[in-house]
């Protein structure tokens, strides 16, 4: 009886055999309907919420405690890779049987024969519409196969050959399956973060969704960088777990902890302890988590990134305020005077208030440096150094800014003071007001921040009240011609009546026209002998008189204009066009001054 059993057994076995080779040899063409059937459970096992599994490695329970959410309860209890179980149910889900054995031919001769009366591995999986059961027995003559048994929900009991890939899959240790993350977290959760390393404490605290750093000095921390390193944190992963006994952590260096990084939130916190570094592997460090009794290896690289923790979430900008376009004005003091740039409302227009007046500014030159500070980080941080050393005492110039933000009842002013010291040849020294000790920047950064309210004057020769020209008076090298635009079309020479259409394009060349900078003052030599002297008149009756200066060497001229203190440097070009007669073509004849 034995013997026919067997016969049956080993002819079922050839059949099998030669189907899984045929299936080999193909490629599968089926319809999904056909591939479904052919699964091992019709079972929503990716929603499972208890996992068994026995095998060479050991015995394990898993269980679900969250959505996604996997813990180990056997053989030590701990948490489990998520992503590693639930790519187990995965893979389990979607195997398909590759062969069959009928039913009505399984018998105790057949299992014991497909490894099946003692398999390999067995995995039991529980679920809200039932429960699975899979035993792994041996492998399949022609490679890439196995014998298995299945027990699914209510299913009668199967024997079939499914991939090898399944034993591989439940064949892992306790090492694969378990949460290799040793410190996991919610980095919106986090509320505080600190570091111990020996005298060394680092603080930084997050209020009113603002990260502040309080220890070692009290200064604003970089949300990107606060994020970065909480990110890092999170991720960081064992190498390998040495003990799960706790045991003498003296043996580890973990009895008193070169380093601890302390994660606060509102439910818990957390503590990693750093220890000495692993003998045999100098590149790995023993660590714990301070509520747990597992010590594991980290990469020292990892760990001594984060050593740097002061200098990575430290803010390393200038200036704090949100945006260049939010600076509603900025107060200056110090050795160029004082005065005050203002933002003319919402629009990208300011206005320069110096010596009690209100004047026109050069929007393009403010928004340049503003943006370039706002765009600034400190080359280093001077935590340590005498303020007095690095001319904060007395610094050379101060700067107030001034923002608004939006709050529920309106808005409210923010202000930043920025103190400028001394200067070395490649670096300059800032005292900011919303942080402690100074910091170094370029010194040519620091250069382009006018001491003076010179450079921040709008450079156009005519100043915007003055309106569209309409007349024009130009006098140079003793002559003297007067040009009027009559009937909003034409201009004329006054006295002749001679029609003077390039008129209209030198006005053009006029109001574009801007000085290269303005200077405070010029001797009175530089205007006896003018060049030019030109008079505009403008809409409502305005007037602006214009006095070209003796040219230099270079080509450059004083100009200076009525009413107005500075003198302004006119270029090369500039000045040939105000020495020509506006009547006469551009870069036409030229005017008697310019001939001599």
């Amino acid at each position: 009886m034995k013997t026919r059993s067997l016969l049956v057994a080993t002819g079922l076995l050839l059949l099998m055999l030669g189907a899984l080779s045929l299936l080999q040899k193909k490629v599968p063409g089926t319809e999904r309907m056909e591939r479904e059937s052919r699964r091992l459970t019709d079972l929503p096992l990716r929603e499972a919420t208890r996992v068994e599994l026995t095998g060479p490695k050991g015995n394990f329970v898993f269980e679900k405690k969250g959505e996604g959410d996997w813990r180990i309860e056997k053989p030590l209890p701990t948490q489990a890779d998520s992503a590693v179980v639930g790519k187990l149910l995965s893979d389990v889900q979607f195997m398909e049987r590759l062969q069959t054995v009928p039913r009505n031919r399984i018998n105790d001769g057949m299992i014991q024969t497909f490894g099946l009366g003692q398999p390999t591995s067995t995995l039991s999986v529980r679920t809200k519409e039932g429960d699975m059961k899979l035993e792994v027995g041996r492998e399949t003559p022609v490679s890439g196969g196995v014998y298995s048994r299945i027990r699914s929900g209510r299913s009668d009991e199967e024997v079939a050959v499914v991939e090898k890939h399944l034993g591989e899959v439940l064949d892992r240790d306790l090492s694969a399956w378990r949460e290799k993350r040793v410190l996991p977290l919610s980095v919106s959760d986090v509320q505080e973060l600190l570091l111990h390393q020996g005298t060394l404490e680092v603080e930084v605290r997050r209020k009113d969704g603002e990260w502040t750093m309080l220890k070692p000095v009290e200064a604003p921390a970089d949300p990107t960088a606060v994020a970065g390193v909480l990110g890092e944190i999170s991720a960081l992963k064992a190498t390998s777990f040495v003990s799960d006994t706790g045991g003498d952590l003296a043996l580890f260096g973990l009895n008193a902890p070169s380093l601890a990084l302390e994660v606060k939130m509102a439910a818990t916190n957390r503590v990693l302890q750093i220890g000495q570094s692993d003998p045999k592997e100098t590149n790995q460090v023993f660590a714990r988590v301070a509520d747990q009794n597992s010590v594991f290896l980290l990469p020292r690289a990892s760990v001594d990134l984060l050593a740097k923790l002061s200098d990575r979430i430290r803010d390393k900008r200038v200036v704090t305020f949100p945006s260049p376009e939010v600076v509603q004005s900025v107060d200056f003091s110090g050795k160029g005077g004082d005065f005050r740039i203002e933002r003319d409302g919402e629009s990208r227009r300011w206005s320069l208030r110096w010596g009690g007046t209100n004047r026109p500014a050069d929007a393009e030159a403010i928004d340049g440096w503003i943006k370039a500070l706002y765009g600034a980080r400190a080359n280093r941080f001077l935590t340590t150094e005498d303020p007095a050393k690095l001319g904060f005492t007395k610094p050379r110039q101060t700067l107030t800014f001034t923002w608004k933000v939006k709050a529920a009842q309106g808005s409210t002013n923010r202000t930043e003071t920025l103190r400028i010291g001394d200067e070395s040849k490649e670096e300059a020294f800032v005292q900011v007001s919303s942080t402690s000790g100074g910091m170094a920047l370029p010194a040519e950064l620091v250069r382009g921040i006018p001491e003076s309210p010179l450079p921040m004057l709008s450079k156009n020769i005519l100043p915007e009240g003055l309106g569209a020209v309409r007349g024009l008076v130009w006098v140079s090298g003793g002559k003297r011609n007067e040009f009027r635009l009559e009937g909003g079309a034409t201009w004329k020479m006054q006295g002749s009546g001679k029609d003077c259409p390039e008129v209209s394009g030198y006005v053009k060349r006029l109001e574009g026209l801007r000085v290269a900078k303005w200077v405070s003052s010029l001797g009175k030599a530089d205007f006896l002998k003018p060049d030019a002297e030109i008079l505009v008149e403008g809409s409502g009756g305005a007037k602006v008189k214009m006095v070209l200066g003796k040219s230099g060497s270079d080509g450059t001229a004083p100009l200076k204009i009525e009413g107005n203190e500075p003198v302004g440097i006119l270029g090369r070009d500039g000045v040939l066009q105000l020495r020509n007669s506006p009547e006469l073509p551009s870069g036409g004849e030229r005017s008697p001054a310019t001939q001599r």
